[in-house]
Parts: C-alpha cells; sequence; structure tokens
C-alpha cells in the first residue's frame, strides 16, 4: 500500500534531469515517515525529511535494504531527484528493498545537520526494515553516503557505492579558486553574498538555477568548505596550514582523509571519466587511499561518460536492451550490481 506525503519542492522545471518519483515506474510499494517536520531556517518554507521505502513482493525475511542518498551539490533536491532507476530496478529484481532518503541542504544546513540526518536514515532503515544494509548514493549523495559510513555511530553496511561522488572536499579543486563548472559564474561576489545571507537565515534559496548558480560560485571561489562548516576563512587556513587547521568536531565531514581504517566496509565507486561537474579523478584519488588501508575497494571506470550518465534514462539492466550499448554503460552498471550481489552472499 502506498501513502502519500505532502514536501516543500524545488521548482525543476528550469533543470536538465527528469524528476520523477518512484511510484510513477511501479517500485515504490511503501512510503514511511520517521522524522518530523524540520524547518529550513525560513517561515516561508517547512521541509518534510521522510523516506521512500520499497519492497518487492519477493522479498524474504531478513533480506537486503540499499539505501540511497540522492545528489545536488548539497544544495539541491530531496529524495526523488535523479533517481537510479538501473539501480532500484537491480534491487526490486532481486527481491531487495530499495529506500531513498531526504536531507537538509546548505547553505541554511551544514555539513553536521546532512550528516545527522543520513545517520538517522541509516539507523531508521536497519532496526525497521533490515539489519543487512547497503549505503549508496549519487554525486553529493556519495558524500553523504560515505560520511554515515565512516562515522562510528553507524551500523556496518555490507558494502557502499558511490556513483560519481563528491568524495573528498580536501582535494585541492576544493581548496585552491578558480576551478570552474562548466561556463562558471561571472558575479562570482554577489553570489557569494547571497549564499552568506542564506546561512544567517535572512534569504530562502528556492529556484533550482540560482541554487546551480551558487554550486558552481562556492566550487569556483573554493568555498564548499566554509559553508559546509559554517567556518569563514577555514579553506584559507587549510591551504595555508595543512589539515590541521581543521577544528576536530568537523573531522567527520572529511573522511577520505580523517576517517579511514581498516575496517571500512568493502566500496564501489562508479564514475564516469569525462565528468566535467565532479572530476572523475576524485573517485581515482580515493580509491588509492582506500587501498592504503587494505579496503576492499572497486573502482568501475566508465569510458567516455560525464555527470549523471545514467540518471538521464529508464534503465532496466534485467530486460535486454535493443540499444546498442557503444560505450560499455550498461556492463559497466552490471558489473556493479553483480559486486553488490556478491557482498550480500558473503555477509
Amino acid at each position: 500500500m502506498s501513502q502519500v506525503f505532502c514536501h516543500a519542492r524545488l521548482d525543476f522545471s528550469l533543470y536538465p534531469i527528469p524528476v520523477c518519483s518512484a511510484s510513477q515506474v511501479g517500485v515504490a510499494e511503501a512510503a514511511t515517515s520517521y522524522l518530523a517536520l524540520l524547518h529550513r531556517w525560513s517561515a516561508a518554507l517547512v521541509l518534510e525529511i521522510t523516506i521512500d521505502v520499497s519492497t518487492p513482493a519477493t522479498t524474504q525475511d531478513n533480506n537486503v535494504v540499499l539505501l540511497h542518498f540522492h545528489g545536488g551539490f548539497l544544495l539541491i533536491g530531496e529524495k526523488t531527484t535523479f533517481p537510479p532507476y538501473w539501480l532500484s530496478n537491480a534491487c526490486k529484481n532481486r527481491g531487495w528493498t530499495y529506500a531513498t532518503d531526504s536531507y537538509r541542504l546548505l547553505p541554511e544546513a551544514d555539513g553536521r545537520e546532512i550528516l545527522k540526518d543520513a545517520l538517522d536514515a541509516v539507523h531508521w532503515a536497519y532496526n525497521n526494515v533490515s539489519r543487512r544494509i547497503v549505503i549508496a548514493g549519487s554525486s553529493a549523495g556519495a558524500h553523504v553516503a560515505f560520511t554515515a559510513t565512516a562515522s562510528p555511530l553507524c551500523p556496518k553496511p555490507l558494502a557502499i557505492l558511490c556513483i560519481y561522488g563528491m568524495l573528498d572536499f580536501l582535494n585541492s579543486r576544493y581548496i585552491h579558486s578558480g576551478h570552474r563548472l562548466r561556463e562558471g559564474v561571472p558575479n562570482e561576489n554577489e553570489v557569494l553574498e547571497e549564499i552568506d545571507a542564506a546561512m544567517q537565515g535572512a534569504n530562502a534559496m528556492m529556484v533550482t538555477d540560482q541554487l546551480f548558480k551558487s554550486a558552481s560560485t562556492m566550487h569556483q571561489a573554493a568555498r564548499d568548505i566554509d559553508v559546509l562548516t559554517r567556518s569563514p576563512g577555514l579553506t584559507e587556513k587549510i591551504a595555508k596550514e595543512g589539515i590541521q587547521a581543521i577544528p576536530k568536531e568537523y573531522w567527520p565531514l572529511f573522511p577520505a582523509t580523517l576517517g579511514l581504517n581498516e575496517n571500512f566496509p568493502s566500496t564501489v565507486l562508479l564514475h564516469g571519466d569525462v565528468d566535467d561537474l565532479v572530476d572523475f579523478g576524485l573517485s581515482s584519488s580515493v580509491a588509492s587511499k582506500f587501498e592504503t588501508f587494505g579496503i576492499d575497494v572497486h573502482l568501475e571506470r566508465v569510458v567516455g561518460q560525464g555527470h549523471g550518465f545514467e540518471a538521464h534514462e529508464y534503465i532496466d539492466l534485467d530486460v535486454e536492451d535493443c540499444v546498442e550499448d557503444r560505450h560499455g554503460k550498461r556492463e559497466s552498471l552490471k558489473r556493479v550490481v553483480e559486486l553488490l550481489e556478491r557482498y550480500a552472499k558473503e555477509s
């Protein structure tokens, strides 16, 4: 039975990727609200944090639940944004439960509040759906999944899946300014003032194209860390002094450098190698860090594919597609699913 909740939604009409609820493609059999109303720091907007849980009729007791966090630069979207249909369909076809969660967003919330929302979602799924959990996320959602998994408060999952993830905010492209997203933003200072106002609760940034401009500005001005931690000037201090400039209370937001150990769960990194929004080098460098700790990691490099390469279409990997797989995209996705199956069987 499907239960519908009312959500405050951003205007996605200007964004190039289609937004569609899971129920529209027949995969959502249940939706469960697990948190009370949370305010997005504006009297004009109330954001209900919920988790959608889709359990196929073929599921068995103590089967796998895959919890996915949406992308959007930590500024845009909610749980139905940029849905990875290939992943939800793979779960359905294997009798697994697929869950997708919303979380608070920058700049009104900070990184620790986002992490708290993610941990709440993991604990809810772990305690109410199955203790055999896979944590996954796309783009910024991969950062959310990564920080949650690295937290000592997180129950250890079977595996973690990061899809073209913003995995390391201590990478040089986030520390040093000048790295543009596509065409960049000319009125940088004006946009930074708007972001500062939103952090102080004076402005609710609600239109998607404005939020994308904010994400671009934060990236090219190297302000992501400052906004993530609510610490103006921290990025500049890190550039000058190194990671020792980071206050300890913010360490959980940088697991690639400050949160890995040999007990980290098996990890799959999926990334197109011509990604112009989140550089493939992020996944590659993080994979190398994992290997240093002896962590089981698989980096699936998808040749010739960019950001959101699998989110632009409805994909069911268990149904033969007559379209030629010229770049091996479907084969890469199939390898990822096979790895998740293996981790589930080995647990």
